[in-house]
């Protein structure tokens, strides 16, 4: 720890984890691996952030959330919830990710995005707004939940 990075509560920084510059880790919440949370960030309540992930910026992970592998919540961006980020997948900017929703493999969520629910962003899809997808619920036989997204143009 350094710089006036603070751990209080039951919070736990464990292994070759680092928590630094004016970065927050409190609760029950947990950091480890070689996991990296820094700048203003703060990683609060039941959340963990393990592996080689990155909290930086202003970014917020709190709850029961959940970011792994190496994966990146950044700038002004919220995980809440039981969400899941893992992977080398990015949130970033205004961006929200709550509930159950779950980011993963090269994934982007971005801008004002917000993703929620049981919903899935993986592999190399990109959400920069809430115009790039639509989400129905209890669609199916199974009631589950499908997303379509616009397809990612590459240049």
């Amino acid at each position: 720890m350094s710089g006036d990075a603070e751990v209080f509560g039951n919070a736990r920084v464990s292994g070759d984890a680092e928590v630094f510059g004016n970065a927050r880790v409190s609760g029950n919440a947990e950091v480890f691996g070689n996991a990296r949370v820094s700048g203003d960030a703060w990683v609060f309540g039941n959340a963990w952030v393990s592996g080689n992930a990155r909290v930086s910026g202003n970014a917020r992970v709190s709850g029961g959330a959940r970011v792994s592998g190496n994966a990146r919540v950044f700038g002004n961006a919220r995980v809440s919830g039981g969400a899941w980020v893992s992977g080398d997948a990015e949130v970033f900017g205004n961006a929200r990710v709550s509930g159950n929703a779950e980011v993963s493999g090269n994934a982007r969520v971005s801008g004002d995005a917000e993703v929620f629910g049981n919903a899935r962003v993986s592999g190399n899809a990109e959400t920069k707004s809430n115009n790039d997808y639509c989400c129905f619920q209890n669609f199916g036989s199974a009631s589950r939940t499908t997303t379509f997204s616009k397809k990612k143009t590459t240049r």
